[in-house]
């Protein structure tokens, strides 16, 4: 039985990890966003930890490099919140600065969100595994 999750895993994770990038950066333009991209990412490292255990996704991402990521996450998401409804509205009226390719800052606002969910999810599943 081991085999067979292992097997399919191993197939399923390579495609689960792009789609969860696709989404996370498309969501602007796309279905998706932040969050669905989020969950799917967090999915594939709890995929990880079902099928290999707890200590195989734990040497992908710990719980600890979690919350620095989350940590790091809500801070440039709160900079590019207040740099979109402040200051670029204020100061800079023609020009967008973060001229992206077709979202602008909304990609880097999927993206910085989808780690913030991400890794929410991580700690949650961490921590409920570690209490068991």
């Amino acid at each position: 039985m081991t085999v067979i999750k292992e097997t399919i895993s191993r197939a399923l994770l390579p495609f689960l990890l792009l789609y969860s990038i696709y989404i996370l950066t498309h969501g602007h333009i796309s279905p998706g966003g932040g969050f669905q991209g989020g969950v799917l990412l967090a999915s594939t490292i709890i995929l990880v930890c079902v099928v290999y255990g707890l200590q195989k996704a734990e040497h992908i991402i710990e719980e600890g490099t979690s919350h620095r990521i989350e940590a790091a996450a809500g801070i440039i998401l709160a900079f590019l919140v207040v740099f979109e409804l402040f200051l670029r509205n204020a100061l800079i009226a023609t020009e967008p600065v973060l001229h992206l390719w077709s979202g602008r800052e909304i990609m880097l606002l999927n993206v910085t969100g989808g780690a913030m969910v991400m890794t929410a999810f991580i700690i949650i599943f961490y921590s409920m595994v570690k209490e068991k």
